[in-house]
């Protein structure tokens, strides 16, 4: 029987959506958490900490698996020479092109997959199966495995269709403050909801205002800038998950781009599982397969000038909307969802999956 072994030291809240695939494909009762066939993997730095979720499949023999779930475009060498597979949520054309055993297997999302009981006491069990080889303390595993079921949902609440309402936009999305945000991200956001006031749509929700906190002033000075670019927009109270879900469900379209670090953010995963009508600003991360293209599985946007012409024909061409919903939500299947991100790993690796 084949068997599954995960580091109990991985980032669980962004670990998730990996678990719940593995569970999909195998039996669940196959998955388990052990520290032995990862000691030789450093968990000292908080990079280190969060770089990515490392797992064996034990059939034939041991394939060695590391799921790199940065936002960052680097390469954790010593994962790469421990494992068979490098999977990365966000690399560059230079390093899939240049590095062997890295595969594109695109955006993620955290999911939920326990009741609150059973979170927590994974959280001590995972804890106590790696704390030796771990600087990550108590407090902050719980934390961890918390967000699970307080910001995250299952996944059947992301799948269940809800039919979109005419002319009505749902957007929250958070005022980042380094210089991509400023210049691409931010600006996106911000011109999207411009075009979608300007187009007469009914709208809630919009850009999430961090405040002028020590940390955001120093990274950019004039964050407060914001308030005034954006008043119409500005929101500072947050949502619930179940809000977020449904609202974003009922939006006759959503708008993506890409986030902090030039990734692909968390977002476009969820769109595309809800199989949403995307407006996107370009992409400069990879992705499997032939990637998203333009009029089927997402409409792109070159700059913000195009961005209100995009918004005038999602809004008024319902079977191009149609279409594009359908074409996400096949795109999702094939390649991005949480089983066809492991089935493409098994794949590479040769192994033969008998469901």
């Amino acid at each position: 029987m084949t068997k599954i072994i995960i580091d109990p030291r991985c980032p669980y809240n962004y670990a998730t959506y990996y678990i719940y695939g593995l569970e999909q494909v195998f039996d669940g009762n196959s998955v388990k958490y052990d520290v032995t066939p990862f000691r030789d993997i450093d968990y000292s730095t908080r990079q280190e900490l969060n770089s990515g979720m490392p797992f064996v499949i034990r059939a034939d023999r041991d394939y060695r698996i590391f799921i790199d779930v940065e936002d960052v475009a680097r390469i954790f060498e010593d994962r790469y020479a421990w494992c068979d597979i490098y999977g990365k949520v966000n690399p560059t054309k230079a390093q899939r092109d240049s590095l062997p055993k890295l595969i594109p297997i695109g955006p993620e999302f955290g999911v939920q997959m326990r009741g609150k009981l059973s979170t927590i006491l994974l959280a001590i069990c995972n804890y106590l199966r790696g704390r030796k080889c771990s600087s990550r303390d108590f407090k902050e595993y719980l934390e961890i495995y918390a967000y699970s079921f307080v910001r995250r949902r299952r996944m059947n609440q992301y799948i269940a269709p809800v039919t979109p309402l005419p002319n009505y936009i749902f957007h929250a999305s958070t005022l980042w403050y380094n210089e991509f945000a400023w210049t691409h991200t931010n600006l996106y956001r911000g011109e999207f909801l411009k075009a979608c006031a300007k187009a007469g749509m009914t709208m809630e929700g919009g850009l999430y205002y961090l405040g002028e906190q020590p940390y955001i002033l120093k990274e950019m000075p004039d964050y407060a800038r914001y308030k005034t670019e954006y008043k119409d927009f500005i929101y500072t109270d947050r949502l619930s998950m179940d809000d977020y879900i449904r609202k974003t469900k009922q939006s006759t379209f959503v708008f993506n781009t890409p986030s902090v670090c030039e990734c692909h953010g968390w977002k476009l995963a969820e769109y595309l599982c809800m199989g949403k009508a995307i407006i996107s600003s370009p992409l400069t991360r990879e992705l499997p397969g032939p990637g998203l293209v333009h009029g089927e599985n997402v409409h792109f946007v070159s700059s913000p000038e195009d961005i209100y012409p995009a918004v005038c024909k999602l809004r008024d061409d319902e079977a191009y909307r149609r279409h594009l919903e359908q074409g996400a939500r096949k795109y999702y299947e094939q390649y991005i969802s949480p089983s066809a991100a492991i089935l493409r790993i098994c794949d590479r690796l040769g192994l033969k999956i008998n469901n």
